[in-house]
């Protein structure tokens, strides 16, 4: 985390775009004011990032009209524009990055010249303190609320930019009626949304993305059966085969030259994802070796991570024992290699191998203690068997946002891993990955 303050301290958030293009694989901005579309759009575009922009809508046109007509004329799915009433916001979001939240707009002054205020976060901070669950709800809000740009609404403010050119005090007449077209939904704005209020709706939310992914990883685990590879033993769970499925569709055809593509086969599947999910199934029947180890995931790692995870072994677990849960699941690993070594007090700058800061990051989380005064295998042991197995659901939200049972770095996707590992016969693992290996076979999955 640090301050982005421009001249002030030499931060400025052209850094970011200068030095993130290969890993960034999305953008999500929430800018209130723009006038210059080189500074993020245009990176996007020439970097072939998909881009979601939510603006401001008022009778001062925020948004330069003619960057609206840019969004318009490149009639790309992954180039999406909406437009807010009651917004005010400067938040940017490079996913696999980090995100930048603070008081500048996308224009020369802002980024350049103006005193300007944020905090920058990166992707791992993000996920251990949080913020990604209620950055997702603010732009799920601002997406809910807002208006997809339009022809209409683009020549509107254009008609409205050439009035205030002509006269800088327009009168109140061309305002209102500009305000009241009706092309743009009518919204108060989050006058006062109680915490209590707030959560909720994030935890209904959250439920309903689980349960309508959970329905779309059943189905796909029922299909992917008839079509095993030779080298994944009879027997499999159709859980963790259905993963990694989707892992070798994900890293050998999605992925490549170390982006996503993920919104790119979204684009072209959507119209048939059942036509994309036979396809991929066939290429995976295909395979006469593993593609990228997945016969270690299903044949060596996935029994053990079961056996391990079960509601004895979970009671008798080690500092070491968690080390070795931890390298083997994806979502953990990950995480840990985008940590900085001083969040697991490893020294100097050096990059350490993926089992080094899993390793480091075990010895970190086996001390730490909810608000609760749980500890890491008390909360898994939690989320798998605290109740009915139907439940499970219910009780990973609690281990993501209840502050009674939350432990830092044991986020969303670990925790939908780590179920998955525990649980194969009932809840297929899942982590971002799933989510985007699912959207690029065409279906309409958050991620």
């Amino acid at each position: 985390m640090h301050l982005v303050l421009n001249a002030i301290n030499g931060e400025y958030l052209r850094n970011i775009t200068l030095n993130s293009a290969s890993a960034t694989e999305r953008v999500d901005a929430a800018v209130a004011y723009v006038t210059k579309e080189d500074l993020l759009f245009d990176w996007c575009w020439q970097n072939k990032i998909p881009l979601r922009f939510w603006g401001r809508f008022d009778d001062s046109v925020p948004v330069a009209p003619a960057i609206l007509r840019r969004f318009l004329s490149r009639r790309s799915a992954s180039y999406t524009c909406k437009l807010v009433r009651k917004f005010h916001a400067k938040v940017i979001w490079w996913h696999g990055v980090g995100a930048y939240v603070g008081s500048a707009n996308l224009s020369d002054s802002a980024w350049y010249t103006n005193v300007e205020a944020g905090t920058f976060y990166t992707e791992a901070e993000l996920e251990s303190l949080g913020l990604d669950l209620q950055l997702k709800d603010f732009f799920a809000t601002l997406n809910q609320n807002g208006s997809p740009l339009t022809e209409e609404i683009c020549a509107a403010l254009e008609a409205r930019q050439k009035q205030l050119g002509k006269l800088r005090d327009a009168d109140a007449a061309n305002a209102k009626s500009l305000l009241e077209s009706p092309h743009v939904r009518p919204w108060a704005g989050l006058v006062q949304v109680p915490e209590k209020a707030a959560n909720e709706r994030r935890r209904t939310a959250f439920l309903n993305e689980w349960n309508s992914t959970l329905t779309l990883l059943r189905n796909l685990s029922a299909k992917v059966e008839n079509y095993r590879p030779v080298w994944v033993e009879p027997g499999v769970p159709l859980g963790a085969h259905v993963d990694q499925f989707l892992h070798a569709h994900y890293y050998n055809r999605v992925m490549s030259g170390g982006r996503s593509y993920f919104e790119e086969w979204h684009e072209r599947n959507a119209a048939n994802p059942d036509r994309a999910e036979i396809e991929a199934l066939e290429w995976w029947r295909d395979q006469i070796t593993p593609p990228s180890s997945e016969d270690r995931m299903l044949n060596e790692w996935a029994p053990y991570l079961r056996d391990h995870l079960s509601q004895g072994e979970l009671l008798t677990q080690t500092d070491d024992k968690l080390y070795e849960i931890f390298r083997r699941v994806h979502a953990i690993a990950d995480h840990a290699r985008r940590i900085p070594n001083q969040l697991v007090g490893l020294p100097g700058t050096r990059q350490y191998s993926m089992d080094e800061k899993s390793r480091a990051l075990a010895g970190r989380i086996v001390g730490e203690r909810s608000n609760g005064g749980h500890d890491a295998f008390e909360l898994l042991s939690h989320v798998f068997y605290g109740g009915s197995p139907s439940d499970v659901p219910i009780r990973l939200w609690e281990g993501i946002s209840d502050q009674n049972w939350k432990i830092d770095h044991i986020g969303r996707s670990a925790l939908g891993e780590l179920v998955g590992w525990a649980l194969p016969d009932i809840y297929p693992p899942r982590n971002a990955r799933t989510s985007k290996a699912l959207r690029s076979l065409g279906h309409d999955v958050t991620v």
